[in-house]
């Protein structure tokens, strides 16, 4: 059985939660991601979505120069261990209704999992059956 390491992306990316909307979606849209966990004097404190973005920032008209990423962040971070099956991560995420989930090993946060990452997983009996 798969586990959640074997599909997560390393390293985890983050901003600081005063750093701006504006600096969130450059570096997101530098890295090619679709979330950013936020941290606060070295903790993992929140997570900001492409979701975050439409609905708290665009969707109520803030000024992404001024919004500060702390007062939109999703918070507490949601997480499962790597080494837990990747079909438990789907469940819960299916459940919370969450599109990313951060993976902990000793419970420190060391990677993140996507609906993009399940999509490769659930794929490739697909592939194989080609």
């Amino acid at each position: 059985m798969d586990e959640i390491g074997d599909y997560m992306s390393s390293p985890v990316l983050s901003v600081d939660s005063e750093s701006t909307v504006q600096e969130a979606v450059h570096y997101m849209h530098a890295n090619n991601i679709g979330s950013v966990l936020v941290k606060e004097l070295g903790e993992y404190v929140g997570i900001i979505t492409e979701a975050d973005l439409t609905r708290k920032v665009l969707g109520k008209g803030l000024n992404a120069e001024t919004t500060v990423i702390k007062s939109i962040m999703t918070a507490p971070v949601l997480s499962m261990d790597r080494y837990l099956p990747v079909e438990e991560a789907n469940i819960m995420m299916h459940k919370r209704r969450i599109r990313h989930l951060a993976v902990t090993e000793e419970d420190k946060i060391i990677g993140m999992l996507s609906v993009r990452d399940l999509v490769s997983y659930f794929s490739r009996d697909f592939r194989m059956q080609e």
